[in-house]
């Protein structure tokens, strides 16, 4: 009896041992598919979110890059423009100044004093003044839009504001030489000329120093234009052949 007794508790002891064996099996096995299914989770939503971003970076890169061309085709347009009013101003400005040390070296070979003739030539060349009004829009939208740092060419972006920042240099040298005009040249020509009958009022008028000092300093202020506008169309050319190159597009 006690052997029999002995017998069932021993195989009820380890069928009971095999199912907590099995049980514990069963919750580990639960365990690491729950484990896999929460990194796969986990993986899916970095996934989504990293590709969320890169295709957003996408986005902006390309609507960049979309303004970016557009700031350049319309720069190229501006300089283009510019062109042909700074070279006219290059041939005119050097035209002007020849005409005027041609008179100067006239009456120095001869050395007499200045006829009435030449002196209108002079008073005709000093009174008609030309100043560069370049197109600079599209530099002002930019700069004042924060925008400039679209442009990815480092090379570019530095032309680009070189060729502005000297076209606001040009402005000061303009001023300086519509300042001389106001302050001497032009108060020189109302005691010279009668601007009702455009005539000298009298001989000596355009025979005295302070005339000939004046009509030697535009000399030198058209000259010095000249020689700024020279410099400004071979930064606008320059300028429009790197553009050109950004541009891809053909001479």
């Amino acid at each position: 009896m006690g052997k029999a007794f002995d017998f069932i508790y021993s195989v009820a002891k380890h069928g009971f041992l095999k199912h907590i064996c099995f049980q514990n099996k069963n919750r580990m096995g639960k365990r690491k598919i729950n484990g896999w299914h929460y990194t796969l989770e986990v993986l899916v939503v970095f996934i989504g979110v990293t590709a969320g971003f890169l295709l957003n970076n996408w986005r902006e890169e390309n609507v960049e890059k979309k303004l970016e061309a557009k700031y350049l085709n319309s720069f190229y347009k501006d300089v283009q423009n510019n062109e042909s009013q700074i070279d006219t101003l290059v041939t005119s400005s050097q035209l002007k100044a020849d005409k005027l040390i041609s008179i100067l070296k006239a009456t120095e070979l001869v050395n007499k004093p200045l006829t009435e003739e030449l002196a209108g030539e002079i008073v005709t060349e000093i009174i008609y003044i030309e100043w560069l009004s370049a197109t600079n829009d599209t530099y002002e939208d930019i700069i004042n839009s924060g925008n400039l740092n679209l442009i990815s060419d480092y090379q570019l972006k530095e032309k680009i504001s070189s060729y502005y920042t000297f076209l606001n240099e040009i402005k000061n040298v303009e001023h300086y030489y519509q300042k001389h005009m106001d302050s001497y040249g032009f108060p020189v020509l109302y005691k010279t000329v009668n601007l009702l009958t455009q005539e000298f009022i009298n001989k000596e008028s355009y025979q005295t120093l302070e005339f000939t000092n004046m009509y030697l300093g535009v000399i030198s202020l058209i000259q010095q234009n000249n020689n700024s506008y020279r410099k400004a169309l071979d930064k606008n050319r320059e300028l429009q052949e790197a553009l050109r190159h950004a541009l891809n597009l053909e001479e």
